[in-house]
């Protein structure tokens, strides 16, 4: 009896630990933007961290076991157009960001881009 739980104890921790951390994934891009204010943000960490949030976003689909399948659809998606996507979005972007509104633009029109029509959903447009 007591070793179930302790199992259930660490099972839950570690499925707390693992909502948690998508949280902070997901909130990758928040987290960075707020530090624009006190020093300039270069182009590879803002690219980094939407990297991080929108495969953040798209892992919280594949909470649900059902939606399994989509998960991987979604992380596929990404991965398939992530190089294009930078390419296209960042090519004429500055080198660093030390304007909030200007890093959310190139953000969206990013996450619009690799996660397409069908998993526009996922993209924040409040903030990002």
């Amino acid at each position: 009896m007591r070793i179930l739980i302790v199992a259930a104890v660490i099972i839950a921790a570690y499925l707390g630990y693992q909502h948690f951390d998508n949280q902070t994934r997901q909130n990758a891009f928040n987290t960075l933007l707020e530090t624009i204010d006190v020093q300039p943000i270069n182009q590879f960490e803002l690219k980094q961290s939407l990297n991080t949030q929108v495969e953040a976003r798209c892992q919280a689909i594949g909470t649900d076991e059902t939606n399994l399948e989509k998960m991987e659809e979604c992380l596929n998606l990404i991965h398939t157009y992530q190089d294009e996507c930078e390419l296209q979005i960042f090519r004429l972007a500055p080198v660093e960001f030390d304007n909030g509104s200007e890093a959310i633009d190139y953000g969206k029109r990013y996450q619009k881009c690799v996660l397409s029509n069908q998993f526009a959903y996922l993209v924040d447009t409040k903030t990002i």
